[in-house]
């Protein structure tokens, strides 16, 4: 192997070992904000829940907005992740309705 492989094969290592562990990291990170909301989610009121729900729908809105914002520079299947993702939650608190317009920009 030339000098120009081995430093191309050493590149591309480092930055494989980086992405793993950058993975792995999000991946405890959702791990652990999703054994929070399994033990928080059945300790709210019915009111308490009604607020979250409130609350959360305004704060995923500012987020869409944002993607869309970045609709250039972000993927789709961000915008697309982030309905998903919302409507799951939306759906285990009890309200059902898509938080922001589910069509496409």
């Amino acid at each position: 192997m030339t000098t120009n492989d081995e430093m191309l094969l050493r590149s591309m290592t480092a930055l494989v070992s980086a992405h793993s562990k950058a993975i792995s990291r999000f991946g405890a990170n959702v791990v652990v904000m999703t054994k929070f909301l399994e033990a928080v989610l059945p300790q709210l009121s019915g009111a308490q829940i009604e607020r979250t729900v409130q609350a959360f729908r305004a704060q995923i809105g500012e987020a869409m907005a944002v993607a869309d914002a970045d609709a250039g520079v972000l993927p789709g299947e961000y915008r697309a992740t982030l309905i998903e993702q919302s409507n799951v939650l939306l759906n285990r608190l009890g309200g059902n309705a898509p938080p922001a317009s589910t069509s496409s920009h």
